[in-house]
């Protein structure tokens, strides 16, 4: 059976894009500061916090930028706020303030100029004069507008800042740390982020795995990469995924015809059978007397002539009218070997229900020389037959098994995992 055998790589599959990165919004005039504000302020306290306050030569300009920006006059309002970058010798807040609204109102005027937007933003975080409320939303823009802008490593610097301010990050800023170590190939920190996020979520996002599987396989961390890629496999249907899940299965030491078979019925539904594996699903199906499977098989794979074939259409013809007979035999057998046979020869006709309960009748008979087959060969009848959950079951008990139906019984249990199986 070597000849039907894959050999299975560690190959980076896909990185994430975080393309909603392209379009950023502050919060509606957040943290506002106008020069009414200020003197509420001193009138209350007595006297202004310097480090809080700014000029009315700054000020006055900035409150009627904001003005404008409630009337989407945004050529309006940026001019207003260059009117306060023009005052000479800025404070630090007055330097933050000037930034922060450039900042602002690049992002939300249409088209959004993201590159004056970055350029504002990196000078808020340069000032030094950003109140510990501002902080969050300053650090967080920032490092989304420098991952946009490809400056991984400032956008790592504002991640950084972040979690100094014990701000925890969201699914969003996460990936984009992760996407950033890894496009500084820092694998080390970018598969440890996405471990991180990963084990903290009962099913972490398609992105997170995909970042964390490419990140191993950089790293060359065989047994983390085949954790993560089943991991994987349950939350996503990308081909290159189910490829990689069923050409680790079908490498699997030693595995037997039937087993092979069985693995054969997982690739035809997601996709991944390949030219010559038809012929081969063919061959095993004649060996154990399907041949309606092994006609169905040649004819995906467009074989409709030759010794195979030919071989094929013989025993078909003789197929379906001995299934009375064998359902017959059954009857009679102690052992649940027959009861096998007659419902997977149902399960090749499609005849789901009668193959539940035959191959059922078999298992609790027993006397099988291979239970965990029979139990994977049940599952692949029952999820046929629309009970995915008693497939699961079923699937389960099978892949503890020490020969090569358990690694096959996993594979399906992966498939029944992922969405819409």
């Amino acid at each position: 059976m070597k000849s039907f055998f894959r050999r299975p790589m560690l190959a980076a599959l896909f990185v994430a894009a975080v393309t909603s990165v392209t379009v950023i919004a502050f919060e509606p005039l957040y943290a506002q500061y106008t020069m009414a504000q200020a003197g509420k302020a001193a009138a209350k306290k007595g006297k202004q916090d310097a480090s809080t306050t700014a000029r009315r030569e700054v000020g006055t300009p900035i409150n009627d930028a904001l003005k404008l920006v409630e009337q989407k006059n945004f050529d309006g309002a940026l001019a207003k706020v260059q009117l306060a970058d023009a005052v000479k010798d800025k404070t630090p807040y007055e330097e933050f303030m000037v930034a922060k609204y450039i900042a602002y109102i690049s992002v939300n005027r249409e088209p959004q100029d993201l590159a004056t937007a970055l350029v504002a933003v990196n000078r808020q975080i340069a000032s030094g004069g950003a109140p510990e409320a501002e902080k969050p939303g300053m650090y967080s823009m920032g490092m989304l507008l420098n991952y946009a802008s490809m400056d991984y490593a400032k956008a790592i610097q504002s991640a950084e800042q972040l979690k100094a301010l014990n701000q925890p990050l969201n699914e969003q800023q996460n990936i984009v740390l992760v996407q950033s170590y890894y496009n500084t190939m820092d694998y080390t920190n970018a598969a440890k982020i996405a471990k991180e996020i990963s084990d903290g979520s009962p099913k972490p996002s398609a992105d997170v795995l995909g970042l964390l599987l490419n990140s191993q396989a950089k790293m060359k961390d065989d047994a983390g990469y085949r954790v993560t890629l089943d991991r994987l496999a349950t939350v996503s249907t990308q081909p290159e995924v189910w490829g990689q899940i069923m050409d680790f299965a079908l490498a699997t030491p030693n595995i037997q015809e039937h087993h092979l078979l069985n693995l054969f019925r997982l690739a035809t539904l997601v996709g991944t059978m390949r030219d010559t594996d038809y012929a081969a699903m063919a061959t095993i199906d004649l060996t154990n007397g399907l041949p309606n499977e092994a006609k169905e098989a040649l004819a995906k794979g467009n074989r409709t002539s030759g010794d195979l074939f030919n071989d094929t259409q013989k025993m078909l013809a003789n197929d379906q009218g001995s299934l009375t007979a064998l359902a017959a035999e059954a009857g009679k057998q102690t052992n649940g070997e027959i009861d096998v046979k007659l419902g997977e020869s149902y399960l090749t006709y499609a005849r789901f229900d009668d193959a539940v309960t035959a191959l059922r009748a078999g298992i609790q008979k027993g006397g099988l020389k291979d239970l965990p087959d029979a139990q994977t060969t049940l599952g692949i009848a029952l999820y046929r037959a629309g009970k995915k959950e008693e497939a699961l079951t079923e699937f389960r008990k099978a892949e503890t098994a020490s020969n090569s139906a358990g690694p096959v019984a996993h594979t399906w249990v992966l498939f029944l995992q992922r969405p819409a199986a």
